[in-house]
């Protein structure tokens, strides 16, 4: 947590072998009537990567690099104007907390220039400026001095902290005790009783409970229809979109998409459903390639084999990403050196925790009799998909037809080697599946009677 003071300028001190950008007074915005509080421009972040923490040793004894660069946040340009609610999306690692560190000047630039025209306070680490042997009261206290409390002024505020926080006796205990939960209570609480023009929150909440969460994020919007400007990094697109006024997207570090956060959304789920089907494919190509037979995986006579999966979309093309609520297949594709007859194919998918989701089968869904000559393409069709949202192993296998099937009866079991991802269209909700539903509004039947119903 910090309180920085008006007008904050900061540049790059470059320390690395990179010289610093230099930002010439003809290039910087023209001065309007709506200046930005906070103005980014060119702003880079590079790090050395080392193989083995000797290497640092070994650099500076040797006096050559053993190092790589990686640039955590590079060339980003964008200005932050009062009012604004700035959400900052993307994968872990994209660079949006070093964004954030450098805005708040808790990290040092390697080239750039951001300057902050406010008063600033940041949510960035939990428990940053807390003694781990302090009780949470005494912290309180030396948090409030850190951010520039008087005593006095944290004494007038202290109940209401509490009373916010929420951790009853345990106010009375060291901090090294507290959870996650427990910190991420005392930090937040402490942290909005802080009058500041910007502030500026990293995912520290995401430690908290359904209920604290839920708490801090009604704040979080009464500070945003206050007109205090907010920037805040989450994983939570619904959040985004619900309380921001501007979405920022950052993939390797630079700027990937600045604008509406339902434009800026949709565009970096995009990105990420096509990554995914991708990795998911490079699955799908080297999994049974590389996998012998007998090894836990894969078993069975080899009579008939499973020589490829492929999961198509409604539009018939190959898809590893499938959308609740929506048609797809399941493509088995067989080989068999003779006639094979009374065969049964079935595919279980299962989630990822281990819990099985469904098992489908073809001598119980429209294909009592399954005879095979050669080579066939078996196709299941799930029209639509009920799964809920969420990754799914798919376990292929095909069987002799017996009464009480024994392990010489299984011809080729793949277990668990083909991975697919469902998503879900519209709310984003955590279910287990999509069950279909009609709706209607019936006149009251009178089943009930007057007495029967609450007022």
């Amino acid at each position: 947590m910090a309180v920085l003071p008006f007008n904050r300028r900061h540049s790059a001190m470059n320390t690395t072998s990179a010289a610093p950008t230099e930002v010439r007074p003809s290039e910087l915005p023209a001065e309007t009537d709506r200046s930005p509080m906070i103005s980014v421009q060119g702003a880079s972040k590079v790090y050395k990567v080392y193989a083995r923490q000797e290497d640092r040793l070994w650099e500076f004894l040797r006096r050559r690099p053993l190092h790589q660069r990686r640039w955590a946040v590079r060339d980003v340009n964008l200005d932050i104007h009062a009012g604004e609610v700035v959400g900052i999306i993307g994968r872990n690692g994209a660079g949006k907390t070093t964004l954030l560190r450098l805005i708040s000047g808790v990290a040092t630039l390697d080239a750039g220039l951001i300057s902050v025209d406010a008063s600033l306070q940041t949510i960035l680490e939990l428990g940053t400026g807390f003694h781990p042997e302090f009780t949470g009261r005494e912290n309180l206290y030396l948090g409030g001095a850190l951010l520039g409390l008087s005593r006095r002024d944290l004494h007038s505020r202290f109940d209401e902290i509490a009373a916010f926080a929420e951790l009853g006796d345990y106010l009375d205990f060291p901090f090294r005790t507290y959870s996650l939960g427990m910190q991420a209570r005392l930090t937040f609480s402490l942290a909005i009783s802080v009058e500041a023009d910007i502030l500026i929150i990293d995912e520290a909440l995401s430690a908290g409970d359904s209920y604290f969460l839920a708490k801090c994020f009604d704040r979080i919007r009464t500070i945003c229809e206050s007109g205090k400007t907010v920037l805040f990094v989450s994983h939570n697109l619904s959040l985004i979109q619900r309380l921001c006024t501007r979405a920022l997207w950052l993939d390797n570090g630079r700027l990937a998409a600045d604008g509406a956060p339902v434009e800026v959304c949709s565009q970096y789920e995009a990105s990420v459903r096509a990554q995914e089907a991708e990795r998911l494919a490079q699955e799908h190509r080297s999994g049974l390639a590389s996998l012998p037979l007998d090894s836990g995986r894969r078993y069975g006579t080899q009579e008939v084999q499973i020589r490829g999966v492929e999961v198509v979309g409604p539009d018939g093309r190959p898809e590893h990403l499938l959308r609740s609520k929506e048609p797809a297949s399941i493509r088995l594709y067989l080989a068999g050196h003779t006639v094979h007859q009374d065969l049964v194919a079935v595919v279980t998918i299962t989630r990822v925790d281990g819990v099985v989701a469904c098992s489908l089968t073809s001598d119980e869904q429209g294909l009592p009799t399954l005879d095979l000559q050669g080579r066939g393409c078996l196709e299941i069709t799930l029209d639509p998909v009920l799964l809920g949202p969420g990754e799914y192993f798919l376990s292929p296998h095909i069987f002799r037809d017996h009464p009480l099937p024994r392990r010489d009866d299984v011809m080729d079991y793949h277990d668990r080697l083909y991975r697919v991802r469902v998503v879900r269209s519209g709310r984003d909700y955590d279910v287990a599946m999509e069950q279909p539903a009609r709706w209607r509004l019936l006149p009251w039947d009178g089943a009930l009677s007057d007495d029967d119903v609450e007022e």
